[in-house]
């Protein structure tokens, strides 16, 4: 079975883990669950260690499985698109940004229905949200990538009728490295290891001449006049969400 971490995740471990913040929030909507299915669940790293709950991890990429720390959650080499588990096998199911990667989301949706009982919580990033500096000025072919890959809010409400999303902020010191994770912090773009963990910049056909610009931009001074003002702030809305579902 091969995925595309497959290719792209030999690093993955150093620069993706959960923020705390991020984490915090994404916990507060699995609250009572006794037994949770993470789906797309990588090296770990949003998986809650709490007593009473069992988690069950679900992986398509081996990559991603060998990085797992000893003592994480058990884990399943499969897809979300058929689940290897019962009807009602988890009172909870989760997924972090991983969305975007399956290849049949309708089937997807379903079974994640089929095996939860009361609650699913996703962490997504809505296509519809507007450009920021990374995007509008350097890197305009990863919203576009993006927004061809996610799924539409309204996608996932007619999957699951009822569902809440709720604002997710990025904080300034993410710790997490995905796309958006360096909004306060120009220069960790620059870093090939950082780009190495975003799925996007690995579909890019046109990354250097962005990565320049940026260069010149932060060496120059410009991009500090334009957008230097947003290191100031504490966290930003960049369009990601947490999709809350009730069964």
């Amino acid at each position: 079975m091969e995925a595309v971490y497959d290719k792209i995740g030999k690093s993955y471990s150093a620069g993706r883990k959960a923020d705390p913040a991020v984490f915090a929030l994404l916990w507060r909507h699995l609250r009572g669950a006794t037994s949770l299915l993470n789906i797309g669940a990588g090296t770990s790293s949003y998986e809650p260690d709490v007593s009473g709950v069992e988690v069950t991890a679900l992986e398509p990429s081996l990559e991603m499985i060998r990085q797992r720390p000893v003592g994480a959650a058990p884990v399943t080499q499969a897809i979300a698109e058929s689940l290897p588990f019962g009807r009602g096998a988890f009172s909870h199911s989760m997924t972090v940004l991983s969305m975007h990667h399956w290849t049949d989301r309708k089937a997807a949706f379903a079974e994640i229905k089929r095996v939860t009982t009361t609650r699913f919580v996703a962490i997504t990033w809505d296509p519809d949200a507007p450009r920021y500096w990374l995007t509008e000025e350097y890197f305009p072919e990863i919203h576009d990538i993006d927004s061809q890959n996610f799924p539409s809010l309204d996608e996932i409400a007619e999957s699951f009728p009822g569902v809440v999303f709720v604002p997710l902020e990025i904080p300034a010191d993410c710790d997490d490295g995905f796309t958006a994770a360096y909004w306060a912090r120009p220069h960790a773009y620059l870093d090939p290891v950082v780009r190495s963990c975003m799925s996007t910049f690995s579909k890019m056909k046109h990354a250097e001449a962005g990565l320049q610009k940026l260069r010149d931009d932060l060496n120059n001074g410009l991009w500090y006049r334009k957008h230097g003002h947003l290191q100031t702030r504490d966290s930003l809305d960049l369009g990601y969400k947490i999709a809350v579902w009730d069964v």
